[in-house]
């Protein structure tokens, strides 16, 4: 954790001579959250979040363990600013971040890294022990070659190398001698020693499950070479094209077997040719997959063992991923369900504008014993939760042996934003399949929040005008805004009578208000109602309003 400490210097007053300490309300730490600090090598970088930098900057180094400064750095640059468009290309403040020139001590070591500057009155602020400085020798990979064009048939190339230590305090390099170096691809990782000159020179035996180097259009894979305990950017890199040969997979069966909504199991074996065209196992740990379902790897002799999803008859897809090594290559598999029920297609659900909703969805059964009757559970889920609540059980006939039927649902009232599904429970003889949701289902409400018929009274023969709003719901964020560009229907009921007639039609403008005139004959109610769209948007009515006409 960092420690900070304020310090503030007394100061020589104007007046007489007196030392005075400038009190809380005259001076303050313009930046009292600190900088942060990191390191690298060479270079300290200090940021306080902004690119007005503290007046009379400085960074002090210490040797850790020490009181005393043994070097003040008040030079610095901004950094590059990368990414002049985040967080945003209006909002961006540039670079905040400065960096010292590479440093040039006298000794290596570990250095502790104190922050001075000047507060608000001018008196000395200092934050201690920001970072550590770790000044040492740098290893660096000057040289790196790889030798020969492996292939599965011969993997084994040979790898030359040179490192070397670079003093910080001078620039001078000197070999890196007895030094421990990393070699990586991206299936494996292995350590060499360079000897008394710096240099190493061994072969090296790839896996053949390498993955390839998407940054070249060649069949490459890549090597890079790094100091032990140092990143790629201390190392160097290289690309190797390899060989390439074709692929099969040899399923033990065709067929896959169990409860549909279960996992079966598959195995087999994956092979190449070579270059006489025998078929030879593919690579322990060679990537395969049921195709979009899970992935898994080949074991010895390009053996492998996975779990099949059975998903009623459905035809699965076994495929070895392609590598550089490896041609892309698929294999099919069957599914034959035991006894077992349920959906695989999503259930088909519609919502009227009247808030009505009808689904159906598609019943498979396998391998039944006899004639049954299946009890078949309609259940909904709310936008934002995890329970199913059902709201319906249908029962649906099914035969003996396999056989599909579609059950349906309607004029269900509606239940909010969410999703259905049909549920085959189970049963103890027939095992529960799949159960598929719908895609979610929502249109949005529609409300009139004003409606009034004015004048009230009105005088036979004089203008009534009928005014209102419609509203819609935002069902994303439950927000109401002004619906526009709709149609209204204006209707009236004489007083005493029950029969409803259509007076007028009026569209809502941007604001969502409508407008409309008709002639006082009869007392009588007045209402607007929205008769919904095809799709997005329910029915609503207004309120009634009474007109006295005399």
């Amino acid at each position: 954790m960092r420690r900070r400490t304020l310090s503030a210097l007394c100061t020589l007053g104007a007046l007489g001579g007196v030392l005075a300490a400038p009190t809380a309300a005259q001076a303050a730490d313009p930046h009292p959250a600190g900088p942060s600090v990191r390191t690298d090598e060479t270079r300290i970088y200090v940021d306080f979040g902004t690119r007005t930098l503290p007046k009379d900057l400085k960074v002090l180094l210490r040797k850790t363990g020490t009181d005393t400064p043994v070097a003040t750095i008040d030079e610095f640059g901004f950094l590059e600013d990368m990414d002049p468009c985040m967080p945003s290309c209006q909002d961006d403040p540039g670079e905040t971040a400065v960096e010292t020139t590479p440093l040039r001590l006298a000794d290596l070591g570990r250095y502790a890294v104190d922050v001075e500057y000047d507060g608000t009155e001018g008196e000395t602020i200092l934050h201690k022990d920001e970072a550590i400085f770790d000044y040492h020798l740098i290893p660096q990979v000057k040289t790196f070659e790889v030798s020969g064009k492996p292939d599965l048939e011969h993997r084994t190339v040979t790898v030359k190398a040179d490192a070397t230590l670079r003093d910080p305090r001078d620039g001078a390099e000197t070999p890196m001698a007895n030094g421990r170096l990393v070699l990586e691809t991206t299936a494996t990782k292995t350590g060499l020693t360079t000897d008394a000159a710096g240099h190493v020179e061994t072969p090296f035996t790839f896996t053949g499950t390498e993955k390839h180097d998407t940054t070249t259009r060649q069949n490459d894979v890549r090597m890079v070479l790094r100091p032990a305990g140092a990143n790629a950017a201390h190392g160097l890199t290289r690309q190797v094209e390899v060989g390439y040969t074709t692929t099969d997979i040899t399923l033990d069966s065709p067929t896959v077997r169990g409860a549909d909504g279960t996992d079966a199991p598959l195995t087999g074996r994956a092979t190449y040719r070579d270059s006489n065209g025998v078929s030879k196992p593919v690579p322990v740990g060679t990537p395969m997959s049921v195709y979009t379902v899970r992935t898994f790897k080949t074991g010895e002799d390009g053996r492998f063992t996975t779990q099949v999803p059975v998903d009623g008859t459905r035809r699965q897809t076994i495929a070895l991923l392609g590598t550089p090594w490896l041609s892309n290559s698929y294999a099919y598999v069957s599914s034959d369900p035991t006894t077992s029920a349920g959906f695989h297609r999503l259930p088909t659900v519609t919502v009227s504008r009247y808030k009505k909703v009808s689904v159906s969805g598609v019943f498979d059964r396998y391998d039944l014993p006899a004639y049954t009757t299946l009890k078949v559970n309609l259940q909904f889920k709310a936008k934002g939760t995890t329970t199913w609540v059902t709201k319906k059980t249908i029962d649906s006939p099914a035969m003996a042996g396999d056989s599909s039927r579609t059950v349906t649902a309607a004029d269900l009232p509606y239940q909010g934003v969410g999703v259905w599904r049909f549920q085959f429970p189970g049963t103890k003889q027939i095992p529960a399949g799949p159960a598929p949701e719908s895609y979610t289902v929502y249109r949005q409400m529609t409300a009139f929040p004003e409606f009034n018929a004015n004048p009230e009274p009105v005088k036979a023969g004089a203008p009534l005008t009928i005014t209102g709003k419609l509203n819609t719901k935002n069902e994303d964020n439950g927000q109401w805004s002004a619906f526009a560009g709709a149609r209204i229907d204006i209707y009236f009921r004489a007083k005493g009578t029950t029969t409803w007639r259509g007076a007028g039609v009026a569209v809502t403008g941007n604001d969502g208000k409508f407008t409309k005139t008709f002639t006082a004959a009869k007392d009588g109610d007045w209402q607007a109602k929205y008769e919904g769209d095809e799709w997005s948007h329910f029915y609503s009515y207004s309120r009634l309003d009474f007109v006295d006409v005399q």
